[in-house]
């Protein structure tokens, strides 16, 4: 007879394969003595022949081959559609090895899945696990991996941050390697939003207006500068961000919308927003002097900006030519005087409000 014992240990994993109910009815060993039998043991007794006739085969054991195939198949299938939603499909083939070795508990999808961990695609994919062992972290399950993942990726698109900022399995790999938690993440977005409720609204407008760059961009820009700068619309943020400063003080002062080319062009020249500013300030003083009349030559908004901030003599000495006979009109009671509603004695000269 053949001798089955030692066949299946209380620990052996091909156990997995099998219901508790089907192992007390000795099903595996039953199975197991089926598989032999067809393929013999080479030391078979006259008894242990098979009659011509075919036997019949236990339908508790024709169901038992059954319901362990289709756990295989369900298995394979719910690790199928994990590995492909996590860019792994090149894995199948391990996978099926593992189903089908008996080597693990094919109920539990997370240990196959961590039978994979020596192959080389599965070590990029959880990258972030390595540097969690070598910190002393505990190292994280596929699927609480992948639900971290997710999540990063629901806060960052709930919170209105751009499109490429932090959206990427690399960025994720840092999160996870620092054990950067949901909450955590979400607070850093919360202190960036801050940040720019700080930041002058007239420049934060400004960045809008000329750019196109909303207070999602600016806070991804306060949560992280580097990681930032490469998704705004200039090459140099910093000069964006000046630009945008001194363009709010030109509409503060002088109700004058600057074009960011205009703006930036200040801004490689070393004005500051503080000396727009006060160079702003003077204009409006001055500003139907800027106005041209009849006869007067015509200046483009380029050259009253160069006039306004000293680097356009020409324009600068048309203003002066322009201020000179206006004076002489007023003072002699001609066309560039009259007098306004404003108050009492108050007259338009043509240079600006005077008394």
């Amino acid at each position: 007879m053949t001798d089955l014992s030692g066949l299946y240990r209380k620990d052996d994993p091909r156990l997995a394969d099998f219901t508790p109910e089907e192992i007390a009815r000795g099903l595996p060993e039953q199975i197991a003595k089926e598989e032999l039998a067809a393929k013999g043991t080479g030391n078979e007794t006259d008894d242990d022949k098979p009659d011509d006739e075919t036997p019949i085969e236990d339908p508790a054991i024709t169901l038992a081959r059954q319901q362990q195939a289709q756990r295989r198949t369900d298995a394979f299938s719910s690790l199928r559609a994990l590995l492909s939603r996590v860019g792994l499909s090149e894995l199948e083939g391990a996978v099926q090895d593992i189903i089908t070795s008996g080597r693990v508990n094919i109920e539990d999808p997370n240990a196959i899945m961590f039978a994979l961990r020596e192959q080389p695609a599965y070590q990029r994919r959880f990258a972030a696990n390595k540097k969690r062992r070598e910190l002393g972290l505990p190292e994280l399950s596929p699927e609480t991996y992948i639900g971290l993942e997710e999540q990063y990726r629901q806060i960052l698109a709930s919170n209105g941050l751009p499109i490429g900022f932090y959206n990427d399995q690399t960025d994720f790999e840092k999160f996870i390697e620092g054990d950067v938690s949901p909450a955590e993440l979400q607070s850093r977005i919360r202190d960036g939003y801050a940040k720019v409720m700080d930041a002058d609204p007239a420049v934060v407008q400004q960045m809008w207006e000329l750019y196109k760059v909303s207070q999602g961009d600016l806070a991804a820009y306060f949560i992280d500068p580097e990681r930032t700068r490469p998704l705004l619309t200039a090459s140099d943020y910093r000069r964006q961000a000046q630009a945008a400063a001194i363009s709010a003080r030109g509409l503060e002062q002088g109700d004058l919308q600057l074009t960011s080319a205009s703006a930036e062009d200040l801004v490689r020249r070393g004005i500051t927003p503080e000396q727009a500013g006060a160079r702003f300030a003077e204009r409006a003083r001055l500003s139907g002097l800027f106005q041209e009349m009849t006869g007067e030559q015509a200046l483009t908004e380029e050259q009253k900006l160069g006039a306004t901030f000293g680097y356009d003599v020409a324009s600068q000495e048309e203003l002066e030519r322009r201020r000179a006979q206006r004076v002489g009109q007023f003072q002699g009671g001609g066309q560039f005087s009259r007098t306004t509603g404003a108050t009492s004695g108050t007259i338009e000269t043509g240079l600006g409000m005077a008394q």
